[in-house]
């Protein structure tokens, strides 16, 4: 299958040298499953303006995160929103991660906004509820890692709300088995997560600093549940 992947976002340009952008800690993360070899990942940066000529070139579509938030005045914002609809109205499938996840909902007639009760960092325990079909586990909980300040507060139409956690109340969606969303980074390491939190200790406080700097010592299920993007992905062309 041929993955388009949109990069919403870069890392941040004051993180160490050996951290990447987000599409290649992706591929990354993809490369662990035994389903990468089915699949191909071009990748589109978005938020330079860079985008796909035409959605019929690819099968799936995967949103990265952002530093931005879709309420921003990004002139990329509204153009991605654009093709969020295109894709959705075509049937194809399309995942979303963190901002990825925020823009798939607010394009398609939910919302997301900044969160008042501050920053979600670290890794954080995601309880699960009636999870679609490529989620392929027995556990009804995961940890996965996260790194936000804004959340989804309402579903677009058709959406079904699979997993939660204390602090967000949807961590994670679907619309049938075209569109999967989480609000955790399966792609982030601990090291660059690490990295990240330290960079961005003076704009989330010091609670919120401690509490993601000691999360870290958990075990996290990001491998998995970037296997379960790529199942998502082929469960859509079994079912085509």
């Amino acid at each position: 299958m041929k993955i388009a992947i949109l990069l919403a976002g870069h890392t941040n340009k004051e993180m160490p040298a050996e951290f990447h952008d987000y599409n290649i800690l992706f591929e990354r993360a993809f490369a662990q499953s035994s389903l990468y070899d089915a699949f191909s990942f071009t990748s589109f940066a978005v938020v330079d303006d860079i985008f796909p000529d035409s959605i019929d070139e690819f099968d799936g579509f995967l949103i990265t995160g952002s530093a931005y938030g879709v309420y921003d005045d990004a002139p990329f914002i509204a153009k991605l929103m654009d093709l969020v609809r295109q894709i959705h109205a075509a049937g194809k499938p399309l995942a979303g991660i963190c901002f990825g996840h925020q823009i798939i909902a607010h394009a398609l007639g939910g919302h997301a906004q900044k969160w008042p009760h501050g920053w979600g960092l670290g890794i954080q325990q995601i309880t699960l509820d009636d999870a679609p079909p490529w989620i392929e586990t027995k556990e009804d909980t995961l940890n996965l890692i996260h790194m936000h300040q804004d959340q989804v507060i309402k579903l677009p139409k058709g959406a079904r709300c699979f997993a939660s956690s204390d602090f967000c109340a949807i961590a994670g969606y679907v619309i049938g088995n075209t569109v999967f969303a989480f609000q955790g980074h399966p792609e982030f390491t601990i090291d660059y997560t690490d990295a990240l939190i330290d960079l961005i200790k003076s704009r989330v406080g010091d609670d919120s600093f401690a509490r993601g700097k000691s999360s870290l010592s958990k075990s996290h299920n990001g491998v998995q549940a970037s296997d379960w993007i790529l199942r998502f992905f082929t469960t859509y062309r079994d079912a085509a």
